[in-house]
């Protein structure tokens, strides 16, 4: 077993499974949200029931899961010889004392390619209306969905064979970031310092609430284009993570989710012709399997003060492109 901890939090990896002991007065939460930008690629992650698990390359932080916060002070000769030889069948390809001086920073980055290419990094929240997520996150004109995270749990083997493990944690919250010495003598893997640098953000972040759900998969591949013009690590897995659609507990469309984009005409305050587009086809989606479940969200009015609020309805279809949005009375707040 191997284990760091660090302030509140204890990251471990035992018997090949890795966990984060967080404090008790940390509940798990029953549900968690996810929130989407109107995409392409959106869309039919809720069509086909699956998560993305991002590489540290997709996520709006940049220090967020870096190599940044290794420690490569340690690395003697005789591990920096044994890693080459290893991974690329052949010692001195770098002369050691150059990488020392120049922080191993070469080194580091093919560290971090080994440990990247196996993980995938899935951000949820426990905040169902919060306003900087809508924002930043689906700009208004997205949508979010509330997940069981105990059916995603009790379905992740059977419906995800290539799954090695998981963790599923709270992000720690710091004032300020610090390395991981990644040489450290009670780690016997790389695994510990990822899990930590995965797991631990600025309080800049702390609106966020996030939970994050780590998966492991062989060769999910390395996006380094999205970096420059540098070739990829080419993947053998897709980097989707499947749950059932049952987990599925709502899903709320921004408040501006009906736009000028998607719009033909408004006939009156409930019917709404729609233009021929992939709006059209998910609102069909939307209807035909979670008509039961479509929250709009909105903003209510109590005294002087203004609240974010999601109120319930279900879509009837008129015709063929016009449907009506009918308001069920019942606010999800």
């Amino acid at each position: 077993m191997a284990e760091y901890k660090y302030k509140d939090r204890i990251y471990k990896l035992t018997n090949d499974n890795y966990d984060v002991v967080y404090p008790d007065d940390i509940k798990l939460p029953k549900n968690v949200f996810k929130y989407y930008g109107k995409t392409n690629y959106s869309i039919d992650a809720i069509i086909n029931n699956y998560l993305f698990c991002s590489h540290p390359y997709h996520l709006n932080d940049s220090i967020d899961s870096s190599s940044l916060l290794w420690d490569f002070t340690n690395l003697s000769k005789k591990v920096f010889d044994a890693f080459y030889k290893h991974y690329y069948d052949s010692v001195n390809v770098i002369d050691y004392d150059e990488e020392k001086s120049n922080s191993f920073v070469f080194t580091k980055q093919r560290f971090f390619e080994i440990a990247s290419k196996n993980a995938g990094i899935i951000s949820l929240t426990t905040n169902s209306l919060q306003t900087l997520m809508w924002a930043h996150y689906s700009t208004e004109n997205g949508f979010m969905i509330e997940l069981d995270w105990e059916e995603i749990k009790d379905n992740l083997k059977s419906l995800n064979p290539k799954l090695n493990n998981y963790a599923f944690f709270p992000i720690q919250y710091v004032d300020k970031l610090e390395s991981i010495d990644f040489f450290d003598k009670n780690f016997d893997s790389r695994d510990i310092p990822y899990l930590y640098s995965s797991a631990v953000k600025r309080k800049d972040w702390i609106y966020e609430n996030e939970w994050r759900l780590m998966t492991f998969t062989p060769d999910y591949g390395v996006p380094n284009s999205i970096r420059g013009p540098l070739p990829d690590i080419q993947s053998e897995h897709e980097r989707k993570l499947y749950y059932p659609k049952k987990a599925v507990k709502s899903i709320v469309l921004g408040k501006h989710f009906l736009n000028s984009s998607n719009l033909k005409k408004i006939i009156d305050d409930k019917t709404y012709q729609l233009k021929t587009n992939s709006d059209l086809d998910f609102i069909n989606f939307l209807m035909e399997n979670y008509n039961d479940r479509i929250y709009f969200c909105g903003e209510y009015q109590t005294g002087i003060e203004f609240k974010r609020s999601a109120e319930k309805v279900h879509f009837e279809k008129v015709d063929w492109n016009t449907i009506q949005m009918i308001r069920e009375d019942k606010v999800y707040i």
